[in-house]
Parts: C-alpha cells; structure tokens; sequence
C-alpha cells in the first residue's frame, strides 16, 4: 500500500487531526484526532501493509512512520521543499532591502523616477504652510459670509440657522480684530527631544532600530512621549536616504515584491521589473543574484532527478553562509533519506492538499455542529459509496 498523509484543523491553532489518502485510488482511507507522534504512530501500525509514505516535513511524522513502519520508503513532498526554501530566501531578503528601494538609473535615464511621491511638484517640506494656507482661507470665507449678513440685519440665531455654526464662534467673528489665520504659526517651541537629537542622528546612521534608540535616550533622561521620538526618527531616516540617493545621482525606484517574484517566475512572466533592472539589483546587492542561483540550483536537481547532486548542493550553498538558507540546509539534512526518495520517486503530497480542502468543505457544511466521529463516518462513508 502507498500512502500520503497530512494534518488538517479541526480547530485552527487548537486542536488538528490527521489523514490518510491512497495513493493509487485517491480515496480517504481514515482519519484520526490528533497529530501527535505516538497517536499517528498506533495508528499506522494498524496499517501493516504501507510500502510507501509520502509527507510533508514534519518530523513527527517522520518518526511516527519510522517507528511503525521501519522499513517503509518515506518521500518528502517536493512542493513543500521548494516552498520552505524559498520563503527562507524571501527572509533574507526582507532583511537586505526595504519594501521599496532605489537603484542606480540607467544611462540615459531623465532623473529620478519612480512612484507618487515622486511627482513633479511635490514639495514635502513645504506641505504644514499650504496646509496652513488652505485653513486660513476657508476660515477667511466664513468671516466674509458672517459680516455681509450681520450688514444685511440677521440676528446672531438667523446666522446661526443659515451657516450652521455656533452663536460664540459667530461673536468672534464678526469682532473687526479677528485674524483667521492661527497666531501661533510658525512659531517654534523648545522640544523636549531637542538635547537628544544628535544622539539618535548618530543612532540611526548606524540603522539601530527605534525600541534601541528609545531605550538608550530615556537612560540619558528623556521623559516626553513616545510618538515625539517616533515623528523626529522617521523624519531624520527620510532625510538620511535623500542625501543617500543624491550621492547615487540618477536613481529609480524599485518594489521588493518583484524582485521576489523572481524566485517563483522567470523575468518574462514578472511585469513590474525589467532585465536591466534586475542586472542593476544583482550589481548593488549581490547576494540576492547568490539566492536566485541557490533557488534554481535546487529546483532543477529536484525536477531532473539527479540526486548525486544534492550533496554537492549542500556543501557549495553551504559555504555562503547565509544564516535562513543554513537553516533550510539543516533541516533536509535531518531528514535527508527521504528528501532524496523526493527526487528519485514522482509520490507527492497533492492528494493529501486535495482531499483536505475536501474535508473542510464537508466540515464547513456541518457548521461545527457534530463531533468527530460523525465527521470521520460521514467522510469515509462518502469516500467509499
């Protein structure tokens, strides 16, 4: 018998039950309330006839299969191994780029381009004065619309009516002496974060992150609120990235999302990067070039079957020294039989994927209203009709 296996929610994050498919048929042949080493284990022991078990990576799978069936070929699920390597290489490289980053534009590229606020005419620095503006000339139509009708003789309440404003905020208005614009505009106060702010410029040349900075000023004695240190440590990293590209000279930008789709598609099938872009990327960060090799590396020994070289793999990825691909090295490497059984052999966990979203379509209908076992009876019963 061969057989593929996978955990599915009975609750999510609380309680998970496990089942078995037939490879051959296809079908459910049972399913049990726990995913629990010893509790699979009994389980497949019942089961005296498993050749083959295919499973994703879980270990304690693995040693519940290697406990009741010991001489049984166990197979790794080949789209969980690309999966898990590739999620590790998109960690790395959330780590090295931010969501959106800049480049070195292209000869003969007209400036620096790339998205909203990058629009000719944005002043970012001038946006709290025509915000100001903007206040003051609103206000300054009101003040106008409350002065012509006191002139033309309605009481403060017919003004009140008409203009839906308050009868004190109208009094004020119609004093001569009222300036719309606010008087205190412009004028700058003494900041409680002012004796820190060579320190943290310091802090955040050097990328410490915010809980850092915060820790070590509050030490030196700053007792304001937190946002104030947030507002002055988000504006200073914007002005320390435009300096940064300044000195680049010419720059575009570009999104992380499509230079991890990479990992998953050829350029031609991504649409928001271009080859030249991506040479540029590799030029100025080239460990994301190292993963996109250690990726396709690992795919094309998956799907060609040549398992002689997935030591050779091991070894040479190895030496990089990258710490989440050295993580997803250590784990095929403690369950290495069966990820080379997942290149020798074509089994796969598919059927299990399948039959899961089967089960919970089933569980949904039911609405949570049944227990286990009339799931598990009313599963196997449609199973084998």
């Amino acid at each position: 018998m061969r057989i593929c296996i996978d955990d599915f929610a009975l609750k999510r994050r609380h309680r998970y039950g496990t089942v078995m498919i037939d490879i051959d048929t296809g079908r459910i042949i049972d399913m049990i309330e726990s995913r629990e080493k010893d509790e699979v284990m009994k389980w497949l022991a019942a089961y005296p006839c498993i050749k083959v078990v295919s499973r994703d990576g879980s270990q304690q799978y693995a040693t519940a299969i290697r406990q009741a069936h010991p001489n049984a070929i166990q197979v790794s699920d080949r789209f969980h191994l690309v999966k898990n390597l590739t999620d590790n290489a998109k960690q790395h490289i959330s780590k090295i780029i931010t969501a959106s980053f800049r480049i070195r534009a292209e000869e003969g590229n007209c400036g620096v381009s790339g998205g909203y606020w990058d629009k000719a005419g944005f002043d970012r620095a001038n946006l709290p004065e025509r915000a100001h503006v903007s206040k003051t000339e609103k206000k300054r139509a009101l003040v106008g619309k409350v002065h012509t009708l006191a002139a033309k003789g309605f009481s403060i309440s017919e003004i009140e009516r008409e203009l839906g404003i308050t009868g004190p905020t109208i009094r004020k208005y119609i004093n001569v002496d009222f300036n719309p614009a606010h008087k205190d505009f412009g004028s700058k106060r003494d900041s409680k974060i002012k004796p820190f702010t060579s320190k943290i410029d310091a802090m955040l040349i050097d990328k410490c992150k915010f809980a850092e900075i915060e820790a070590v000023i509050r030490a030196d004695g700053y007792d304001g609120v937190i946002s104030t240190i947030r507002m002055y440590a988000t504006r200073q990293r914007r002005i320390i990235n435009d300096t940064k590209f300044q000195a680049l000279g010419k720059t575009e930008l570009i999104e992380r999302k499509w230079v991890m789709k990479l990992l998953y598609q050829p350029i031609e099938k991504v649409k928001g990067i271009t080859e030249s872009q991506v040479e540029r990327v590799v030029n100025e960060y080239p460990v994301i070039g190292i993963l996109y090799d250690i990726v396709c590396s690992f795919k094309e020994i998956m799907f060609t079957k040549r398992v002689e070289d997935l030591d050779a793999w091991i070894e040479t990825v190895t030496q990089y020294g990258i710490d989440e691909i050295n993580s997803f090295i250590s784990g095929i490497n403690s369950d290495l039989d069966a990820v080379k059984n997942a290149i020798r052999y074509d089994y796969n966990n598919g059927l299990a994927e399948g039959s899961i979203n089967k089960l919970k379509v089933i569980k949904r209908i039911m609405y949570g209203r049944c227990s286990f076992r009339l799931l598990r009876n009313k599963i196997l019963h449609r199973e084998f009709l």
